[in-house]
């Protein structure tokens, strides 16, 4: 493991997606998710759930528009 863990989280990925002959996208998003859902439930005070959800939404969307057409996940995102 690196000390960057967006770049190993994409590596893991990467490697999932290499070792499936007919990987389903969408069910590799989902999980994706339900990990991103896992993390975010176990924030601790329970009252910040819900800003931490929202400011990872907001990166979301901003780390998806900022990206554009550059399809490939590489070590220049936010770390």
């Amino acid at each position: 493991m690196s000390e960057c863990l967006h770049c190993d989280i994409n590596e893991l990925v990467r490697k999932h997606l290499e070792n499936s002959e007919n990987a389903d996208v969408t069910k590799i998003a989902a999980m994706i998710v339900e990990s991103l859902a896992d993390f975010i439930l176990s924030v601790e005070p329970e009252a910040e759930q819900a800003r931490v959800m929202a400011d990872a939404l907001a990166h979301f969307g901003n780390a998806f528009l900022d990206r554009g057409d550059d399809a490939q996940p590489g070590p220049h995102g936010a770390h």
